[in-house]
């Protein structure tokens, strides 16, 4: 076993370990995608499991630009706004135009992995 850096991941045992969290957090968007492709609810996980993959593309952006290929961006941000057009008339005002805001930047934030 090697150590190469003081950073948390900075041995040879810890290296692969953040892509045991992009996993998951591939994995429950996905599982979100596919609930609110029929979903009429107006509450949703979708969004917090996108936030916490760009939460760690920010402190391991390359292998978050490797682990970027299992997801569907454009297909899931397509789910995302159908999702939201069936639902937003029942979402409170006050809410409604936040969401939909927060939800296109951490899209955005997403899909600059996948370039």
């Amino acid at each position: 076993m090697k150590i190469f850096s003081t950073v948390p991941e900075g041995n040879q045992m810890a290296d692969l370990e953040p892509a045991r969290y992009f996993n998951l957090a591939i994995e429950q968007i996905q599982e979100a995608e596919e609930w609110l492709r029929s979903s009429n609810e107006i509450c949703q996980a979708l969004l917090i499991h996108v936030d916490a993959f760009v939460h760690f593309g920010k402190r391991y952006p390359e292998m978050a630009k490797r682990r970027i290929a299992k997801l569907n961006c454009s297909e899931i941000k397509k789910t995302f706004d159908d999702w939201y057009e069936r639902v937003n008339s029942k979402i409170p005002a006050k809410y409604r135009d936040g969401i939909k805001t927060n939800a296109d930047e951490l899209f955005k934030e997403l899909e600059q992995y996948g370039h």
